[in-house]
């Protein structure tokens, strides 16, 4: 950043007005957010082919919705437990790098899951080169988000991450289908698919362009005490503790939910294209969600966002077991999701704006681990509960837990209070 000599302030400026400051340029002008939207779409479509995949193949192969879980939970654990680790990389390593590095390693995971498939191997080494795949995710997918804050300016975090939800949306939206699409010409043709996502994700950051390095430090401290550093920083604001904590309730029962749908529609025989459709109803969701994303984030105070959002997508929970039909549930799917955008999109850019780069992978981390600490849980309630109690049981099980994180969002007098992003740094938030 340059610096000009100060004008006078007591000279008039031209035609009698006050100047301002330049305004930033719009987020669509920076170049280098456009490469690493490149990346993290690869890598986005390239997980939700994989997640949507993997255990419908288990299916097919065994018929077994018990074992489909265990296999995705194998996935999930392998992620949950190694995302501090990760964050401690992203603070120790050039940021870059480390997004390459993640692209090749993923397409080569999948590499393997088509020679398991060919090779009729079995379900053990399906089940390990996925709990790999989750290693991976937690090792070095976290980069590319530590990333963005180097390539936008701060006041165009919450900008970038609504638009970052509607390409979540997007994803979520297209992904599946073109999923079941695929795997109904072949397991191959759609494996092969997402490690060519996974092979952009690669590319994208090769051609990022921008300084990703770590900050140099004096101090050398262990890996443990890295990773702890984070858990402490994040413990220490009351309001992303208390979202942490309704997270990881919420990310429970809703991914419960849902994929107790997708293993019921499975096993029941339907259709893998029909199968998608419930990912789909989501998608849509978080598409209309995340066109509103934007100017609700920059408007309205981020706690009471926050708290909509939340709140809607937990009580939603409580009427879809209810619900008659297949139709009927996507309705209730895409009207649960709506809020989940601004929501997402107000307290990631929250934390990014107020942690500093030296710690910020191990904060995000540490975030990562807290709100998505029991997702390996929710494929082992849907396939168990689903074998041991049926569809509705199950559903009603998963909605008690979203009522709980209801319970906790509401009481958060810390969470009521957060402003909206231009009061932040006034306030002391």
């Amino acid at each position: 950043m340059t610096t000009t000599a100060p004008a006078d302030p007591s000279a008039p400026s031209p035609a009698g007005r006050t100047a301002v400051p330049p305004a930033l340029p719009a987020l669509h002008r920076h170049r280098a957010y456009w490469a690493w939207l490149l990346s993290d779409t690869g890598q986005a479509l390239g997980s939700s082919l994989q997640f949507f995949l993997v255990p419908l193949l288990v299916v097919v192969v065994s018929g077994s919705a018990a074992a489909a879980g265990t296999v995705a939970a194998l996935g999930a654990g392998g992620r949950i437990a190694t995302t501090l680790l990760g964050g401690v990389l992203a603070d120790r390593h050039d940021l870059r790098r480390l997004m390459t590095l993640s692209g090749t390693l993923a397409a080569t995971v999948v590499a393997g899951m088509v020679a398991v498939l060919t090779l009729d191997l079995g379900l053990v080494a399906l089940g390990a080169l996925n709990l790999l795949a989750g290693v991976r995710a937690g090792l070095l997918a976290g980069a590319s988000d530590a990333a963005l804050k180097q390539v936008v300016p701060p006041a165009l975090l919450p900008t970038a991450s609504s638009a970052n939800q509607a390409r979540d949306a997007a994803v979520a939206m297209g992904g599946p289908p073109l999923g079941g699409l695929l795997l109904g010409i072949g397991a191959l043709p759609a494996l092969a698919a997402a490690g060519a996502a996974y092979l952009v994700a690669a590319v994208g950051a090769l051609v990022l362009r921008g300084d990703f390095r770590a900050e140099r430090t004096t101090d050398v401290a262990s890996v443990r005490a890295e990773a702890v550093e984070g858990l402490r920083w994040l413990w220490a604001r009351p309001e992303l503790r208390r979202v942490m904590t309704v997270a990881l309730l919420l990310n429970l029962g809703l991914n419960a939910a849902v994929t107790t749908l997708l293993y019921h529609l499975a096993t029941t025989g339907e259709d893998p294209a029909r199968i998608g459709l419930v990912s789909t109803a989501l998608g849509v969701g978080m598409l209309v969600g995340a066109v509103a994303a934007g100017p609700v984030v920059q408007r309205f105070p981020s706690g009471p966002v926050a708290m909509a959002g939340m709140s809607l997508a937990g009580l939603s929970m409580l009427v879809l077991p209810f619900v008659p039909g297949f139709w009927g549930t996507l309705a209730v799917l895409t009207v649960g999701i709506l809020g989940g955008p601004a929501t997402n999109a107000a307290m990631m850019s929250y934390l990014m704006h107020q942690t500093p780069r030296r710690v910020l992978g191990r904060v995000m981390s540490a975030a990562e681990l807290v709100g998505a600490g029991a997702l390996p849980l929710a494929p082992v309630l849907a396939g168990w509960g689903l074998s041991l109690l049926g569809l509705r049981p199950t559903l009603l099980a998963c909605a008690a837990i979203c009522l709980l994180a209801v319970g906790a969002v509401l009481s958060s007098r810390a969470l009521r209070t957060l402003p909206r992003p231009a009061d932040w740094a006034a306030s002391g938030a």
